[in-house]
């Protein structure tokens, strides 16, 4: 998936957790990569750990089903290096993104849309930048959604 790219996602449904299948149209508003993430005028930026970067995605997610649609599957990915190496990674919660012009709101925080609603949300996520990469999305039953490429820091 690429910056300004909308695509359509589906989410199985999963008797056991009681979610229902859903869909929606999930666009990357916006993309980028930051060793540092600026936090405002009174607070000291937040930095990533040696080895690693901040992968800042911005998402619009427009519930497309007649269920609510989950974002939390939006929150976490799977990075896989280019060489194989495989990590689960989770959103960053000191992570803030707004200072580089993303949107304020975070995407863990923000309601799961009804059908026909959207929200904008924030995702932070720091993955390692000793290699390219690719982040993989999944829902809840690991059935993988979309990829979105990382690179190397410069």
């Amino acid at each position: 998936m690429e910056k300004g790219q909308t695509l359509p996602v589906a989410i199985a449904p999963n008797e056991i957790l009681d979610i229902p299948a859903s869909s929606a149209e999930v666009t990357l508003t916006d993309y980028r990569q930051a060793d540092v993430l600026p936090q405002g005028e009174y607070l000291s930026p937040e930095t990533a750990d040696p080895q690693n970067t901040f992968v800042c995605l911005e998402f619009k997610v427009k519930n497309t089903s007649i269920e609510e649609f989950d974002t939390a599957p939006l929150t976490r990915a799977r990075w896989t290096g280019k060489d194989g190496e495989t990590k689960q990674i989770d959103h960053e919660i000191g992570g803030d993104c707004a200072e580089l012009g993303f949107v304020k709101e975070n995407l863990l925080n923000e309601p799961d849309p009804r059908p026909g609603e959207f929200v904008r949300g924030t995702t932070v996520l720091m993955v390692p930048d000793t290699q390219p990469g690719a982040l993989e999305f999944s829902d809840s039953v690991e059935h993988p959604m979309f990829k979105i490429e990382t690179s190397r820091s410069r």
